[in-house]
Formats: C-alpha cells, sequence, structure tokens
C-alpha cells in the first residue's frame, strides 16, 4: 500500500501557509484579470469589427483543437501530486511527449481544414502562431497545479503578472505601430512561452521535478485521469465551437461583434475563483460528513451566487447598449442583442458550475462527463441551426444572436441534467422563492427602465438602486446569511489546508 508523503510543515504552519498562497494568488489574479480586461476591451475599438473577429477566430479556433492535449492531467495533479508531490516525476516526460505528438497531429489537422474551408493566408498563419501558444498554454496549466499542489505559489504569483504585463507591452507596441495581426499573436506566444520555461524551473526547484519517461505510470495516469478529460474536452469544445463555426458560416465581421459581446458578458463571471477557491473546500468537507450537510451546504452557496450574478447580468443585460457604445463604439452596435443573451445565459452558468461540483464531490465524475457529452452534441446542433436562421431574420448581428441563442440552449440542458443527477435534496423551496422573488424584482427593474431610456447611464445607477431595494426589502438576498457562508467557508478552507 502506497503511504502518502509527510507534508513540509506543521498544521499551524500549513494554516498560515494556506492564507498567505490565498493572499498572493488574489494579489496575482486581480492584477492580471485587470490587465486582461483592459487589453481585451481596448482590441475591438481599435481593430474594428473584421479584423478583431479573424484575431478572435483564429484564438478560439486552436483553443477548440488544443483541448485534446489537457488530458485531464491539472485534475489528477490537484487530487494526487497534493499528497504525493514525488508521483509527478512518474507522469510527467511521458506526458510531454504525448503532448508533442499530439500537438503536431492537432497541427495538421487545423491545416487540413483551413485549407479545405478556403481560408487566407493571413488566418492561416495566425492560427499557427496561435497553435503555438496553446502548446505553451497547457502546459503552464500543468506546471501552474504542481506548484499549486506543492503550495508553492509566491514566485508563480508575480510570474503571472510578469508575463501578462510582456503580452499587454507587446500588444500596446503592435497597436502604436500599426502591426499586422501577426504582432498581436507573437505576443501571445512570446509571454506563454516565456512562463513555461520560468515555471517549469520553479517545478524542478519545489518538486524536485525531473524528465523521464515511466510509460507505466503515465498510462495509468491517463487512465485514471480519463473521466476529467473527458469533462475540459466537451465543456471548452462547446464554450469555443460557436466562434469556429460563427467564422465558417457568417464571416470575420459576426465573429468581431460576437467576440465584443462575449469580453463584457464574461464580466459576470467574476465570482468563479470564489467556487474553486473557497467553497470547493467546504463542499469536499461536507461530502465527507454527510450527503444532507453536502446538500445543505449546496443551497445556500447557490443562494450565495446567485445573490451576485443575478443582477450583474441585469446590469449588464439593461444597458447592452449602452456599454457596446461605450467601450467599443458605434461600429459594435450590432453586438448589443448577443451581449443580452449572454448576460443572462452566465447566470444559469453558476448553476452549472456548483452542480457540477457536487457531482465531483459526490464521486460522479462518470456523470459528469456524460452530461457534459450531451450539452456537447445540443451546442453544435443549435449552433448549425441557429446561427443561419438568425442572420436571415436578424441581419447584421444575427449571426452572433445565433450563437449566444445556441449557448443559453446548451446550458438550460446542461442545468437541467446536472440538477437531476444531483437530486432535490440540493435545491429547496427557499432556493424557489428566493429566486422568484429576485426574478419579480428584476421584472420591476426593466418596467422602470423603459421608462427613464433618455436617462443614459443615470438609468442604469436607477436600476441598481431600485433592485437592491426590493430584494433586501423582500428577503430574497439575506446578507447577514450571506456573509457568514463566506465567513464559513474561508475558516474551513484554513482548517483543511
Amino acid at each position: 500500500m502506497t503511504v502518502p508523503e509527510a507534508p513540509d510543515v506543521d498544521a499551524p504552519s500549513a494554516t498560515l501557509l494556506a492564507i498567505r498562497n490565498a493572499l498572493k494568488l488574489g494579489a496575482s489574479l486581480v492584477f492580471t484579470w485587470g490587465i486582461a480586461l483592459a487589453i481585451r476591451l481596448l482590441l475591438p475599438r481599435y481593430l474594428g469589427p473584421a479584423r478583431f473577429g479573424t484575431l478572435n477566430f483564429a484564438d478560439g479556433f486552436t483553443t477548440a483543437f488544443f483541448i485534446l492535449l489537457n488530458l485531464g492531467a491539472d485534475q489528477y495533479i490537484r487530487k494526487e501530486v497534493a499528497i504525493r508531490p514525488a508521483h509527478a516525476n512518474d507522469f510527467f516526460g511521458g506526458v510531454a511527449v504525448v503532448r508533442v505528438v499530439m500537438s503536431l497531429l492537432v497541427m495538421a489537422a487545423m491545416a487540413i481544414v483551413l485549407g479545405v474551408t478556403g481560408r487566407q493566408r493571413e488566418v492561416q498563419g495566425l492560427v499557427l502562431l496561435y497553435g503555438l501558444t496553446q502548446f505553451f498554454v497547457t502546459f503552464n496549466a500543468t506546471l501552474s497545479a504542481l506548484l499549486h499542489a506543492k503550495g508553492r505559489v509566491g514566485a508563480m504569483s508575480v510570474l503571472a503578472v510578469a508575463t501578462k504585463v510582456i503580452w499587454a507591452a507587446g500588444v500596446l507596441v503592435a497597436m502604436a505601430t500599426g502591426a499586422g495581426l501577426w504582432a498581436y499573436a507573437v505576443s501571445y506566444l512570446a509571454s506563454e512561452s516565456v512562463e513555461t520555461f520560468v515555471l517549469y524551473g520553479l517545478a524542478r526547484e519545489h518538486l524536485d521535478l525531473r524528465f523521464r519517461i515511466a510509460w507505466t505510470s503515465t498510462k495509468a495516469m491517463l487512465l485514471a485521469s480519463l473521466p476529467y478529460y473527458l469533462i475540459s474536452f466537451a465543456q471548452m469544445a462547446y464554450a469555443k465551437l460557436d466562434v469556429s463555426l460563427l467564422e465558417f458560416m457568417a464571416g470575420s465581421e459576426e465573429v468581431g461583434w460576437y467576440g465584443a459581446a462575449q469580453a463584457v458578458a464574461g464580466l459576470t463571471l467574476l465570482v468563479t475563483p470564489l467556487i474553486g477557491w473557497v467553497l470547493m473546500p467546504m463542499f469536499a468537507r461536507a461530502a465527507a460528513r454527510s450527503r444532507e450537510e453536502l446538500d445543505e451546504q449546496l443551497r445556500r452557496s447557490l443562494e450565495l451566487i446567485l445573490a451576485i450574478a443575478i443582477p450583474a447580468s441585469l446590469v449588464i443585460n439593461l444597458g447592452a447598449e449602452l456599454w457596446t457604445r461605450i467601450i467599443f463604439g458605434a461600429a459594435f452596435a450590432p453586438a448589443a442583442p448577443a451581449l443580452r443573451i449572454l448576460a443572462t445565459m452566465f447566470v444559469l452558468m453558476y448553476v452549472s458550475i456548483i452542480y457540477a461540483q457536487a457531482l465531483i464531490m459526490l464521486g460522479r465524475a462518470w456523470t459528469l462527463m456524460v452530461t457534459s457529452l450531451v450539452g456537447l452534441v445540443a451546442n453544435v446542433a443549435l449552433n448549425v441551426a441557429l446561427i443561419p436562421f438568425s442572420l436571415r431574420t436578424f441581419g447584421a448581428g444575427g449571426g452572433g444572436i445565433g450563437g449566444a441563442l445556441a449557448i443559453f440552449g446548451t446550458e438550460i440542458v446542461v442545468a437541467s441534467c446536472l440538477i437531476g443527477s444531483v437530486g432535490k435534496g440540493a435545491f429547496d423551496r427557499r432556493n424557489v422563492v428566493a429566486v422568484g422573488k429576485s426574478l419579480a424584482a428584476c421584472a420591476v427593474v426593466v418596467l422602470l427602465d423603459r421608462r427613464l431610456a433618455s436617462w443614459g447611464l443615470p438609468r442604469i445607477v436607477a436600476d441598481v438602486s431600485l433592485y437592491a431595494a426590493l430584494v433586501l426589502a423582500t428577503g430574497a438576498v439575506r446578507l447577514r446569511e450571506m456573509i457568514a457562508v463566506v465567513q464559513e467557508a474561508l475558516r474551513r478552507r484554513s482548517a483543511s489546508s
């Protein structure tokens, strides 16, 4: 029987280490997210719909293909290397070789698709550069998972900021010099490749990581990671396929408008790190004690997440035309309808994230995998049906509307399957009443918003104020209880560390 390696520090020190790591990662996230947000909101306005659409297509197209390289390794590492750091040497070299071979095959497959569909040389060059970048992105995720598992995140947090600065500087230079789209791809490639080499050095230092190939251990690791691999593949594929299908069916300008809508709507996902860093450890401990306790934690956590996600979605939805005009300019006006749909869809995505984590805690990864594959099939079918229909029906921006409706429909399917799989215990009458009251408050705010249509930005302030007053007055949001949930989750996270 394999005995887990002893921890490096005693319990009190481990708690302090967890707190320090959380602060380091949190600060790094704020800086890197801030830089990324500024650049991603600036790019569409500078490049215009068509050129930004081309860049967005190359990024989404390569991401959809290179998800094949994930192999479920990162999830496996967080589960196994955290208790057996030396185990990383058993499979890291083998996984690296597998990924190199897969990268060559993926690049060849992408070249064939681009050739058959008649993409221009500029697009083919961009896809090549983004493909090389995705190779490094995949390795960075794995090396970061190793350092997370070991609890050594200080230098990694600084590195994340530094490489994001390299990328941003390259983008700004490309803008200032009027360089072609290749320069933006090279900036991304430079930042990710630098990060790979530095992360590998940190892994060698902190985990004594060595490049050696042990095929037996590698095969065992890949087999154990299979359900996580299939889940990641399906989820990432349907998150990125819409951009590729939109390019092939509607063109770069439609991709540009849709990409701008995605950039703004993605702001509603700001609470996602809270689920991974704070709530997941709480779920894990609750599941270890009893199913009833896990259900209770899921119900209250869902209430907390929706209390943040619903108003964020409402603000973006009601101000769609205003946000697109202020951030991107008049050329991106056709992005507003897709933005409305996507902002609403992200509320469902939060529900899916919570219940997906519940299935993992219950040891039902294969159920989650099947649900993800169902979502992938639904997404492809909906995109193929809705993009051409929406183009004919709505004209300019219609392709983005079709893509947004497709992913909205997909999330309805996925969320329904997940809720059914987890069971009724994780969703009670209190949740139903809270959601109902929140939606009623949204309806009242929408009526007010229409009467204040000429107010501009002050209209949004009035909308937010009215919504907050309504949900607090009706008890849809119980502020004290939600603060208590977060405090308890933080306490349990420190204890588990």
